[in-house]
Formats: C-alpha cells, sequence, structure tokens
C-alpha cells in the first residue's frame, strides 16, 4: 500500500515535500493525526475496541501512574489480586472519594480486594492513579483507546480499523487543500514603471522683435548756383545809368542796356546801336552757358544726391529684413524646440502608459490564475469532503439495522 503522502498527492495534486511546500510533510503528518482522532471519537464502540491498547502500572516499572495525554477513552482499569489470584475490576471514583480511601478508619478505605481508580489534573497534566498503588506482584493494566501519530510516510496505522484508514486520508487530503488554499495570495500591486521626469513644462513663447530701423545719413543736397554778372550784381535785368565812352559803362552789364538806349535814342546812330546790341546778345548767349554749366554742374551732384538716398533706402529696407528674417527664425526655433519637448515628453509618456498596461495586464493574468486555481482547489475539496462525509454515514450506521422502506 502505497504511504499516506503518495495518497494524498494523488487524491489532491498537490506536491508535499519538505518545510517549503503547502502543506509540508510536517503540517500532513499533523492532519493525518487530527484525521484518526476525529475519526477515533466518531466510530461506534464495536470499531472503537479495534484502537485499544494496553498500559501496564506498577511500583518499579515505568509507569506508577497514567499519563491520559492522547488517551481518548478508559475501556477498563484492572488490578491483580495475588489472594484471589486474578485481576479485580478497578472502581473509578471522584478524587475526594480517593483521597478518603487512604484513611484506614475512614468508610471509604479500599483495599486489594476492591481496587479503585481516579483522574487528577491538578497539577496540569491529566494522569491516571490507582488505589492501592500497583505492585510488581500485583500489577494493574488499563485498557484504553489511544489516539496514534500517525506519519506523513506511514503507510498503516496501527491499533486502528483497517476500514476507517481511507477516512483519514480523506480528512487529511481536505485539510491539505484548505492549506494550499490559505497559500494562494495575491500580492498587493505595486507599480515599478518609474514616471517620466521629462515633462516639457508650459512655455512662453514671445515673437522675434525687430528693433527700430535707421537709415544711414544721407550726403548734402546740392544747390543751384546761378551765374552773376558782377560781385554786386544779382539780376540780369537790373539796369543802371550808364555813361557813353565811360569805362566803367564798358565792362559793367547793368549799365549796358542803358547805354543801348542812348545809342538808340539819344545818339540814333543804328550801326553803333545794333554792335551794341549784339555785343549784349553774345554776352547773353554767354551767360546761357554759363547756366547751363551751373544747372549741369546741379544735375550731377542732385545725380549723386539721389543716388545716395536710393541706396540707403535698400540698405534700410534690407537692414529690415534682415531684422525680420532673424525674428522669425528666432520664433520658429522657439516653436521647434517646444514641439521637440512635446513629442519626447508625448513618447515617454506612451512608454510610461505601455508599462503601465503591462503590469495590469500581468496582475489581471495573476488574479485569473489564482481564482482559477483557488476555484479548482474549492471544486476538489467539495467531491473530497463528500466522499468524506459518505464514508463517515457508512462507519457510524455500520451494523445497525437499516429502516425498512414503506410499502407503497
Amino acid at each position: 500500500m502505497a504511504n499516506f503522502d503518495d495518497q494524498v498527492m494523488g487524491l489532491t495534486g498537490l506536491t508535499v515535500s519538505g518545510g517549503s511546500s503547502a502543506p509540508s510533510q510536517a503540517e500532513l503528518t499533523t492532519f493525518l493525526t487530527n484525521g484518526a482522532q476525529e475519526i477515533i471519537n466518531i466510530i461506534p464502540p464495536e470499531l472503537k475496541e479495534k484502537c485499544m491498547k494496553e498500559t501496564n502500572i506498577y511500583i518499579g516499572n515505568t509507569n506508577t501512574t497514567m499519563d491520559m495525554d492522547g488517551t481518548a477513552d478508559i475501556i477498563s482499569v484492572v488490578r491483580e489480586n495475588a489472594e484471589l489470584g486474578y485481576y479485580k475490576d478497578c472502581r473509578k471514583v471522584s478524587i475526594a472519594e480517593a483521597l478518603q480511601s487512604l484513611d484506614s478508619s475512614s468508610m471509604y478505605y479500599v483495599t486489594s480486594t476492591d481496587p479503585i481508580y481516579y483522574i487528577n489534573s491538578s497539577s496540569g497534566v491529566s494522569t491516571l492513579n490507582i488505589i492501592p498503588t500497583p505492585t510488581a506482584a500485583q500489577p494493574a493494566i488499563v485498557y484504553h483507546i489511544s489516539y496514534p501519530t500517525v506519519a506523513y510516510n506511514n503507510a498503516t496505522i496501527a491499533n486502528f480499523p483497517d476500514e476507517a484508514e481511507y477516512l483519514v486520508v480523506l480528512y487529511a487530503a481536505i485539510k491539505s487543500i484548505q492549506s494550499a488554499m490559505g497559500g494562494i495570495t495575491l500580492t498587493s500591486f505595486s507599480l515599478s514603471a518609474t514616471a517620466p521626469d521629462d515633462v516639457a513644462s508650459a512655455v512662453s513663447i514671445s515673437a522675434g522683435t525687430v528693433g527700430a530701423i535707421t537709415i544711414d545719413a544721407l550726403p548734402s543736397a546740392p544747390n543751384y548756383t546761378a551765374p552773376v554778372f558782377t560781385s554786386a550784381s544779382t539780376y540780369l535785368t537790373e539796369m543802371e545809368a550808364g555813361t557813353l565812352g565811360a569805362a566803367a559803362s564798358d565792362i559793367d552789364v547793368e549799365h549796358w542796356f542803358s547805354i543801348a538806349g542812348q545809342l538808340i535814342e539819344d545818339e540814333e546812330d543804328i550801326e553803333l546801336a545794333q554792335a551794341h546790341l549784339q555785343k549784349i546778345s553774345t554776352y547773353l548767349n554767354a551767360f546761357s552757358q554759363d547756366m547751363q554749366n551751373q544747372l549741369n554742374i546741379f544735375n550731377e551732384g542732385n545725380a549723386v544726391y539721389q543716388a545716395a538716398v536710393q541706396r540707403n533706402l535698400q540698405q534700410a529696407q534690407i537692414n529690415m529684413q534682415d531684422a525680420q528674417k532673424e525674428a522669425d527664425m528666432t520664433l520658429q526655433a522657439q516653436i521647434q524646440t517646444y514641439t521637440l519637448n512635446l513629442q519626447r515628453t508625448s513618447a515617454a509618456v506612451a512608454r510610461y502608459q505601455s508599462l503601465v498596461q503591462q503590469e495590469v495586464q500581468t496582475y489581471q493574468q495573476q488574479i485569473v490564475e489564482k481564482t482559477t486555481e483557488y476555484q479548482w482547489l474549492q471544486g476538489q475539496q467539495a467531491k473530497l469532503q463528500k466522499d468524506y462525509d459518505t464514508g463517515v454515514t457508512m462507519l457510524m450506521t455500520k451494523g445497525k439495522p437499516q429502516p425498512r422502506e414503506e410499502a407503497k
């Protein structure tokens, strides 16, 4: 026959090993021992007799009293009577009567022809005591039902009905499953994923600014300088009275029109007047050339001035464009930097969410696995419990007449 641990493992599917399994070998020994005790307590008397043991008590033997721990029932206590030549039943009395039985003058005084026994638990340990005290010549025998210690690696139980041994195995199997169920625990969920610490903070994006654009200093605008007749004259049409033949009137153009008038009106010298007018005309032509030269000089300076104005205006436009472009690039750089930060943060958050989801799924899977294992063990326990209850019922009714079914 297989050892009890092999039978329990076969019924439950559990593994029973040293001290790390649930149950352990030591726990299984306890379950088997408790199962045997429970069966002894409920089996009928005819089966309980199969659990009987005897203990010899006498002076000189190891036992002068009997320790009641582990003893279920006392069947009989006998003490040998040398005078009669046979064993005499001992009466069970209270401890008070037992104490009086030692007094020879008391009515409760006993002799070997009427021995007694009592249970004393005053010291914290229950012992069976016999009066008169058994001796080697007149020993006592206690017939009792004792609870066996059933080790996990036993295959049989001494002083125990064979037909009830399988119930001990069933009892131990049920308790083993309960032990395994108690060992199914869920660790508290603890998130190991580290939250991202590089979350982009809100930033204030400012547009690039363009400072005031200055135009380089312009050259001085040119001035038109009209030609003059003399240092004292400003206008060609200004006339002053001239004198014929006067040297001053010959060189002062302001006198020439006066002289021409005198030649025409006063001297009536047409030829000389015409010559003089030709002189004025020649001078006016020369003066006109001087004016054109002055205008050319002005136009040349004005062209230089306008070119400088256009150049400075264009340079200002270029500077403004450069400043605007630089401001735009600064703004775009800020936006791009923040966008990259957001992308990096989004990636970190997504990775964190993925890790959290994985851990949650793992924990949920653990819950499913543990729940399935627990439910399977519950089912096994229910089956074994049913077998155990059925077996106990059959054992308790063994030999008893069954009620007759009434005729319908």
